[in-house]
């Protein structure tokens, strides 16, 4: 899909140094006056820690009603050091929303960028650790896209109602099960003992050839980021989940959008029994859900063993019903036909009380596919005792 976005009033402006660029960082950011220059100070830690490299900011300041332009500006010329482009715009009412502002960035970004270069988001009321660039760029000698762990501020956590934290305990604890059962039945070598499955547009870093070939940030109301891991993982990308890349953000219930993590955690604090993340689904789901996903890779891309594999998880109609295109150039587009068309894969949105009632089940199903099969201790015996 393309998005064609043309905001009704747009002044970009350059400062610092001019010509191509290694990297740029792109941050949207929306009425953020009273954290935007913390945010730009944690960063400025992070580009001097990877000089020589030329990294660039690009800040895009849409429908802001208060001083976040003028502060950024101040900023950068007060860093000449550091090339910084402010886009100050106002998108239309459907084009409103921090997704759209993050594709305008990258995209002004990208013309600077050289074509070995590197693409990196945050957010504004985020700071990211003095070491978030280099981490990056560490972590992207092993794949594509870094999807990076985010803390919550500590000082703004503690004036959190408890209902928040108490839901977020039981969440978290679902969610951690969930992951480490993930990794187990279906295994990446680039994405190894992965402690997240989340991309958050507060700490994502990803090549020039990925982003171009994807088409781009999705320029969508809610959830942009997670749309555009789901794009990469469509086209065979690599992607990494880590938290040696670290930024700690805002915890505030009153954000920009009607979504995010300020809805969310409104949500935890009014509702007896919220949603929780949308990632997570029951247990007897969620296995055969990433049972199949491990099976299937291990195959790809071999119709007559695809065939019998989606055979065994979803029944011969619907194997038949599914492998009736033909394949397409990736996994990660079969993937997705898949999931999509497979009635028994469907998305149910779990709540708060439904983790509490499917952690048990999720916890015995990682405890069995995590112990060793029979064979497997056989052989295991058999090495310690020949050495």
């Amino acid at each position: 899909m393309t998005w064609t976005l043309r905001p009704t009033r747009t002044v970009i402006t350059a400062l610092g140094p001019s010509g191509p660029l290694d990297a740029a960082v792109v941050i949207p950011a929306r009425n953020e006056q009273r954290r935007i220059t913390a945010c730009l100070d944690a960063l400025a830690v992070a580009v001097h820690g990877v000089r020589p490299l030329r990294i660039g900011v690009v800040v895009v300041v849409n429908n802001s009603n208060d001083g976040t332009c003028d502060k950024v500006l101040a900023w950068a010329m007060a860093h000449p050091a550091i090339a910084v482009q402010v886009m100050d715009c106002d998108l239309r009412g459907c084009d409103a929303h921090a997704g759209a502002a993050r594709r305008l960035g990258l995209d002004l970004a990208i013309r600077r960028l050289d074509r070995r270069g590197i693409l990196l988001t945050t957010d504004a009321d985020s700071r990211v650790r003095p070491d978030w660039i280099t981490a990056n760029l560490r972590e992207l000698a092993h794949a594509d896209l870094i999807c990076g762990a985010f803390a919550a501020d500590q000082v703004e956590a503690k004036s959190l109602p408890a209902a928040v934290a108490m839901h977020c305990h039981t969440e978290t604890a679902y969610m951690s099960v969930a992951v480490r059962l993930a990794a187990l039945l279906d295994p990446m070598p680039h994405d190894p003992d992965p402690p997240h499955l989340n991309a958050s547009g507060a700490s994502l870093a990803f090549t020039r050839q990925l982003y171009e070939t994807v088409g781009g940030m999705p320029a969508i109301g809610m959830s942009e980021d997670r749309a555009f891991a789901a794009l990469a993982e469509r086209h065979d990308f690599r992607l990494r989940h880590c938290t040696s890349v670290m930024v700690d953000t805002s915890c505030r219930m009153t954000g920009r959008t009607s979504g995010g993590m300020a809805g969310a955690l409104r949500e935890r604090a009014v509702e007896a029994d919220p949603q929780v993340d949308q990632w997570l689904e029951p247990a007897a789901t969620f296995v055969k859900r990433y049972q199949m996903r491990g099976r299937l890779r291990a195959v790809w891309p071999e119709p007559i063993a695809l065939r019998a594999r989606l055979a065994t998880a979803l029944g011969l109609a619907e194997a038949a019903g599914l492998m009736a295109d033909p394949l397409p150039s990736t996994f990660g587009a079969f993937l997705e036909r898949i999931e999509t068309r497979a009635k028994a894969l469907a998305r149910v949105r779990l709540r708060i009380s439904d983790c509490r009632a499917e952690l048990p089940k999720l916890e015995e199903q990682y405890r069995a596919f995590s112990q060793p099969s029979r064979a497997e201790a056989d052989q295991r015996q058999q090495r310690r005792r020949a050495q």
